[in-house]
């Protein structure tokens, strides 16, 4: 599921290992974690038959995952809707527990924040399970805005945390958090500038961890990272500038 879906190998490829750091990580001390999921291929391949078998109507770009680690059998199921589907295999039949659909959700990231060049590209669920108490999750509804230029592109995400709640409804727990961004600029337009220079673009990004503790209150404690980074074109990568900085917040607690 690449970022910049018509862009250049360059700008997927980086995407792809960018997604290897999206997923927030907790302070070890606390042992609280985000819980990624693992795609799983062959229910993936075999989608349009679990839908069936369900019940439901998919969208389109089905996916199926389960948690990366523990012993629970719980499956989920993704589509561009976007909606998540909580089941299980047992007996080679299908069951579902619950399901959430943010076809309609309003999501409260809006594309006044960025450049008008930027087209919306609709929302996605990233497949992480994020902590809110020892009871309690949340998921990232995620929207991007993206586009392509000649050699490169840019791309920016903005994610609403919810908490899934029994009974297919949910509720805000986090809005508006810078998720990922990206940009590159070709800086290269001639053979002897691609053969002589150390770099060929103009790259700028950033990113999001999340680190959980329980402060012995009602929902944990999110520290917001946010990793940010700049390489100018022509200079070689020991240039490149990182810049950190955080944000402490409670979910439900927004101003």
């Amino acid at each position: 599921m690449p970022i910049f879906k018509s862009h250049s190998n360059s700008i997927v490829q980086w995407i792809v290992v960018t997604w290897g750091v999206l997923l927030p990580h907790a302070a070890v001390a606390d042992q609280i974690k985000a819980i990624p999921w693992i795609k799983l291929k062959k229910e993936t391949s075999q989608a349009k038959q679990i839908c069936q078998a369900l019940k439901v109507n998919c969208g389109k770009d089905v996916d199926v995952w389960k948690k990366q680690s523990g012993a629970d059998t719980h499956l989920y199921l993704t589509d561009d809707r976007p909606q998540l589907i909580e089941f299980i295999k047992e007996n080679h039949q299908y069951t579902v527990l619950n399901y959430w659909n943010f076809q309609h959700y309003q999501h409260h990231g809006h594309n006044t924040d960025f450049d008008e060049e930027l087209n919306s590209d609709g929302l996605r669920i990233y497949p992480a399970f994020y902590p809110l108490n020892r009871q309690k999750l949340a998921i990232a509804v995620v929207k991007r805005w993206s586009t392509t230029y000649s050699g490169g592109g840019r791309a920016e995400e903005i994610a609403d945390f919810v908490m899934l709640e029994p009974n297919h409804t949910y509720k805000l727990a986090l809005a508006d958090v810078a998720f990922h961004s990206y940009e590159m600029i070709r800086a290269c337009f001639s053979q002897e500038e691609y053969q002589s220079s150390p770099h060929c673009h103009d790259e700028s990004g950033s990113n999001l961890s999340i680190q959980f503790k329980d402060i012995g209150k009602t929902y944990y404690q999110w520290t917001l990272n946010f990793t940010d980074f700049t390489w100018e074109a022509f200079k070689p990568h020991s240039s490149k500038v990182i810049e950190k900085s955080h944000n402490i917040v409670l979910p439900f607690q927004q101003k």
